[in-house]
């Protein structure tokens, strides 16, 4: 008879196997999406309540603040490099804006909870799901009862998601006539090849042909006697030629029959003399300046073809000036784009490679380090700037110099994504396991309240900053929708506003002040907290 071996595992469950094992679950729920909006990481908050309220498991502090400080470091990190600059140029008109939806918004806040007596922590956690803000709830929990601030934000998310797109489906309703009066709602960059047939345009200088600019229409590439050729406003054009043009599909489709007729078989710059490279912007000596101002298609022989920024595609108008993370996609000969590349910053990859550990690990510690210094003040006692202050403070500097010595400040832009999204996961996990009991047993008959006082939190500021930007800054519908839904860093909003609108409008203007408003919400939940206790 055959001996049957028994091979027996002893697996032990450890806490942090129940961390990460709440972490994935969460994350996968956060992931799942109706109608393009989600939860995002706040499904690990959702996960981690059910899981503390369902089972005595135990948490980690140490986690939650090296959550808190990973979190915070590269949300200042990410802002840095824009968030001193973005007062010098025209991103202040939309950040005046910002500023009166977030005075609104605080003023709202102070006035509510004078009137209705809503604890001032339980206040916070509203308004920080109100605006559907992580780090504003992240900032809250440093100085405020950690249950009260959760359960506020567990209750107020849902229901300021449901407002902002509520308000901007029905603003959208009712502006549509307007709408479509201020601009193209289709202008999603597109490329046609046309063969030149019109002999108006035989031997003539592309920067002679004023179609070009005044339908934002560029020539990317040239196919001539079976050469792909790069391109710049000097170069002369010839009958026969198949021009490849990129801008807006009408515009390009009314420029191209003009020239002569659409060629179907598409040439692409990757064969012959010519290339097409991604580049991430980084040099600090471009940033702010315009296409128009930086002459790439003479410096370097190469056409920009488009901009993405914030993971939105714009078209590369004259005025265009360039943000730092920018990907700029650009045409032309190998070594000319080696050149452009050297220039503007480095060329972009799907998974980037530069990631400098050292540097991260001395971040962390001048985080710990500032935030754990105590200033005396006078008749107040001594005052901190706690880990959440530390860790920003810290990840601004870094990221707004770029580089301390040999320590690097800025990171690739999907590597600063996932250490945001590492620490607000671990964050949540172990505020959602601490709290969930509390929460569910504190969730009664006030509750409907607290939803009406999120909602009313999310609607006035919207309301009050769309007609402020729309009359008074004369800023076109599309261009408010961006700043509150940046002003909330609400981007599914923006997906939103995109399905209508899709020119570069409303990017432009999220992305001017997304940087500055996940500070300044920040501070000002923290000045909140500050005028309710010297007025309670």
């Amino acid at each position: 008879m055959d001996e049957i071996i028994k091979l027996s595992i002893n697996f032990k469950i450890s806490n942090l196997f129940i961390t990460f094992l709440v972490i994935v679950i969460g994350l996968l729920f956060g992931k799942l999406k109706v109608k393009n909006v989600g939860f995002g990481s706040s499904g690990v908050l959702i996960i981690a309540m059910i899981a503390g309220y369902l089972y005595n498991i135990p948490s980690s502090q140490e986690l939650q603040h090296l959550g808190i400080v990973l979190f915070l470091l590269a949300v200042g990190s990410e802002a840095g490099p824009s968030f001193f600059r973005s007062f010098k140029k025209q991103g202040k008109i939309f950040i005046s804006m910002v500023f009166v939806l977030l005075l609104t918004a605080g003023i709202t806040m102070i006035a509510g909870l004078l009137i209705t007596g809503i604890p001032v922590d339980l206040g916070l956690g509203l308004f920080a799901g109100a605006f559907t803000s992580t780090p504003a709830l992240v900032s809250a929990t440093q100085f405020a009862n950690k249950n009260h601030v959760v359960m506020g934000y567990g209750i107020a998310y849902p229901f300021g998601l449901l407002t902002a797109i509520i308000f901007i489906h029905a603003s959208l309703k009712i502006f549509q006539k307007r709408m479509i009066e201020e601009g193209d709602k289709k202008s999603i960059i597109y490329t046609s090849i046309h063969k030149i047939e019109n002999a108006e345009f035989d031997k003539k200088q592309i920067k002679d042909i004023s179609l070009f600019s005044d339908n934002e229409v560029i020539v990317s590439a040239i196919k001539r006697d079976n050469n792909i050729m790069a391109v710049n406003s000097t170069t002369i054009l010839l009958l026969g030629d198949l021009l490849r043009l990129e801008g807006k599909k009408d515009a390009v489709n009314e420029v191209g029959s003009i020239f002569g007729k659409r060629i179907e078989e598409m040439f692409t710059a990757g064969g012959g003399d010519l290339d097409t490279r991604s580049i991430v912007v980084e040099n600090l000596s471009v940033i702010n300046k315009s296409f128009k101002e930086l002459q790439i298609r003479m410096k370097y022989n190469a056409s920009i073809t488009k901009v993405i920024r914030s993971g939105f595609e714009i078209y590369p108008k004259s005025d265009l000036t360039l943000e730092y993370d920018d990907i700029v996609e650009a045409v032309g000969s190998p070594y000319q784009l080696d050149q452009l590349e050297l220039y503007l910053g480095h060329k972009h990859h799907t998974v980037q490679p530069k990631v400098d550990i050292l540097s991260i690990t001395v971040m962390l510690f001048f985080s710990f380090l500032v935030g754990g210094i105590f200033f005396p003040i006078p008749f107040l006692g001594d005052f901190s700037l706690g880990l959440a202050g530390g860790a920003l403070i810290t990840g601004l500097t870094f990221g707004h110099f770029g580089r301390i010595g040999r320590f690097i400040g800025r990171f690739p832009m999907e590597s600063t994504r996932t250490l945001k999204e590492l620490g607000l996961a671990m964050f949540f996990v172990q505020v959602g396991i601490r709290t969930g009991h509390s929460i569910v047993n504190g969730i009664n008959y006030n509750t409907i309240y607290y939803i009406l006082f999120a909602v009313t939190l999310s609607l006035i500021p919207m309301t009050i900053s769309f007609y402020y930007g729309n009359r008074f800054l004369k800023l076109s519908l599309v261009e408010c929708f961006g700043v509150i839904c940046g002003g909330m860093t609400f981007t599914a909003g923006l997906d939103i506003i995109r399905e209508v609108d899709s020119s570069d409008k409303p990017v432009i203007a999220y992305s001017s002040v997304y940087p500055i408003s996940l500070i300044l919400v920040i501070f000002l939940v923290q000045g909140i907290n500050v005028i309710m206790k010297m007025v309670s």
